[in-house]
């Protein structure tokens, strides 16, 4: 994936079979670099709002209209792990629950979510609002990375071309119930920030949407 480009390219043999639109996170919520490999796909993920998007995103949603949780799907959860009735909500206590979105297509993450292990908790998804994609611009994200297509990279991933092909892949998200799977096959995913590079013996640059070669520019410049 190339954040600056808002592409991901699968690379086999050191060709690119095919390529994909991402969405990547916003300047205040960047992107990380990073290399990793796929180990699993979930199916129907469930969403846990992380702590940033709960307190800069859903305590004002939900302070500015009651019926937020409802109207998103949010459940809560106390830290026994026991649903707690959205009338029990207080701003004072609003810390202590976790908060759940169902599964669906109404769900941030979508149909499909793709996991790889890293410490900034980031991980690849589908998305609810795929009309995104269309924008040229797509620094929208909070770090996670948004997937165009998702399924047809995941039938790829899954390697199984009858036990996992679209129809099957269809087939499983239509029960609507949370499922993982591991990635048999060894996928390493590298997370870049190239402004240029060369391609086919034309130079090719990118806006610096995190302001990172401005700041090597400025440490070289030193």
């Amino acid at each position: 994936i190339n954040i600056p480009d808002y592409k991901l390219s699968l690379v086999k043999d050191n060709d690119t079979i095919r390529t994909h639109k991402v969405i990547i996170g916003r300047p205040k919520r960047k992107t990380p670099v990073l290399s990793s490999k796929l180990t699993q796909v979930v199916f129907n993920p469930t969403w846990t709002v992380p702590p940033t998007i709960l307190r800069e995103d859903v305590i004002p949603e939900i302070l500015k209209n009651r019926n937020y949780l409802a109207k998103t799907n949010i459940k809560l959860y106390d830290g026994n792990g026991n649903i707690v009735p959205a009338s029990n909500w207080r701003f004072s206590n609003a810390k202590s629950f976790r908060y759940v979105q169902s599964p669906g297509t109404f769900n941030s993450l979508g149909m499909v979510k793709l996991i790889f292990p890293n410490r900034f908790s980031i991980y690849l998804h589908d998305t609810n609002h795929r009309d995104f994609f269309e924008k040229p611009v797509r620094s929208l994200s909070s770090g996670c990375v948004r997937v165009d297509n998702p399924l047809e990279l995941t039938e790829y991933l899954m390697d199984e071309s009858t036990n996992w092909n679209l129809d099957k892949i269809t087939e499983t998200l239509q029960s609507e119930k949370t499922k993982q799977f591991t990635i048999k096959k060894e996928v390493f995913i590298h997370i870049l920030y190239w402004t240029a590079w060369s391609e086919k013996n034309k130079l090719i640059f990118r806006d610096d949407i995190y302001n990172l070669d401005a700041e090597l520019y400025d440490k070289l410049g030193k």
